[in-house]
């Protein structure tokens, strides 16, 4: 009897004991609250992060979401930059959504998520108007908008993430010419499906031809753009909508726009104001540097685009050396300028890059040089910059190659300041 008990002992030990063993090895369950109360223990450089917004990401982007955050800040190597790095998206990105920022907007497009490098491309003055050099062409060679750009600069518009131009003229069959004005051009708003042969997402109505056949071509052009679901910035019904920034959700981080212009020697063009329609004016900076500030708050990235300097010159004025930088000081990332109708240089201040002028892309008879600006955002927040040139000649925009390539990046060198283009256009920081 007693071995038979033995024996049963034995074999409720052999049961029991690696039961026990487990169950003291095993280490204590991670919770959800725990992770987020060690989180808020840190100074996270935010205030969007509060307990709700942490549960939020935890049903949205799961506990190892937060469980790498939570690890990032023990070891210290958290920054505001591991939030896109852990869910794809930036913090403010993030906030916006779990605020439900982007629900009802007209100026929010969410355009791409998790790319390695996403893609902004910029060109200078585009004229679709019917009263002026370009439009005949375009009807009487009868290839769509390859009579007027070649290929390859088309292939290059199309693949950016995002395209954007200078729409200087006015959309519309509608209006008289402003009075005094000795250049006024108006296109059929037929012509605005040219923007989307050409791939152009966005443009810029802060200039001085937008208004040119009076009121009612100027709330047509706005029209049109808007029944071609093509964004505008930097003119508007009234003064809020003028200097309402246009924003795009691009490769998981909130990249804003904004436009004004200071181009006119006599000011004939409206300025927007509570009641009257017209563009955002920067004569006086004061008002473009609060927006700046307040659109920095609530983006990743701010783009101003300025309609100024002197025309037909490479030569900047002082103004744009001297406004230039404080629109960077108030936030600004990247400066993409118009109207000079040809090439200006370029010029980091503060690791930002202000690229003074475009000049017209596609435009008049002119024979001259311009170019694409390539802004690449890449996935770790940093930016890159190249600049492709391109030449306008018998009214068509095409690709610059060989000896003529090379002019036109030493030209661009030695307009510019503190900045360096090299042999594939790639635009670095001198010091």
């Amino acid at each position: 009897m007693l071995k038979k008990i033995y024996v049963l002992l034995i074999i409720s030990a052999i049961i029991i004991l690696p039961s026990c063993s487990k169950e003291k090895n095993e280490e204590p369950k991670i919770t959800k609250e725990d992770v987020i109360s060690e989180i808020l223990t840190y100074d996270l450089q935010s205030s969007y992060i509060d307990e709700d917004f942490l549960d939020w990401i935890n049903d949205n982007y799961q506990l190892e979401s937060l469980i790498t955050i939570k690890d990032k800040l023990n070891d210290s190597s958290y920054q505001l930059q591991s939030w896109h790095d852990v869910t794809g998206k930036s913090l403010q990105v993030l906030y916006d959504s779990y605020q439900n920022n982007y629900e009802n907007k007209d100026n929010v497009k969410v355009i791409t998520d998790n790319k390695e490098v996403s893609t902004i491309n910029f060109v200078g003055d585009i004229s679709l108007a019917d009263n002026f050099d370009i439009m005949p062409y375009y009807d009487s060679r009868q290839e769509g908008v390859y009579g007027i750009l070649s290929e390859d600069v088309v292939d290059i518009m199309q693949k950016a993430d995002l395209m954007v131009a200078n729409n200087e003229f006015s959309f519309s069959d509608r209006g008289a010419p402003l009075p005094n004005k000795y250049y006024t051009f108006r296109g059929s708003p037929s012509r605005v499906s040219i923007y989307h042969e050409m791939g152009v997402d966005l443009v810029s109505l802060a200039n001085n031809h937008v208004y040119d056949y009076g009121e009612d071509a100027f709330l047509d052009t706005i029209t049109t753009l808007d029944n071609a679901d093509i964004a505008h910035v930097g003119a508007g019904k009234n003064k809020e909508e003028a200097q309402e920034p246009y924003y795009y959700i691009i490769g998981g981080y909130k990249v804003a726009f904004i436009s004004a212009t200071r181009a006119e020697k006599f000011i004939l063009t409206p300025e927007a104001t509570e009641t009257q329609s017209g563009v955002f004016r920067c004569y006086d900076p004061e008002e473009l540097l609060s927006l700046i500030e307040t659109t920095k708050q609530e983006s990743d990235y701010v783009i101003v685009l300025l309609h100024w300097g002197k025309e037909d010159s490479h030569d900047l004025e002082q103004v744009q050396i001297d406004t230039g930088k404080q629109y960077i000081d108030a936030g600004a990332d990247l400066i993409v300028g118009s109207h000079a109708h040809v090439l200006q240089g370029m010029e980091y201040y503060n690791d930002k890059l202000i690229a003074y002028n475009l000049g017209d892309f596609i435009f008049n008879r002119e024979d001259k040089d311009t170019g694409i600006l390539s802004m690449n955002i890449h996935n770790d927040g940093t930016l890159s910059y190249q600049f492709i040139p391109c030449h306008q000649k018998d009214y068509k925009t095409t690709l610059l190659a060989n000896d003529a390539y090379s002019n036109a990046i030493a030209n661009m060198n030695s307009w510019s300041i503190n900045a360096t283009l090299d042999e594939e256009g790639n635009i670095l920081k001198t010091n």
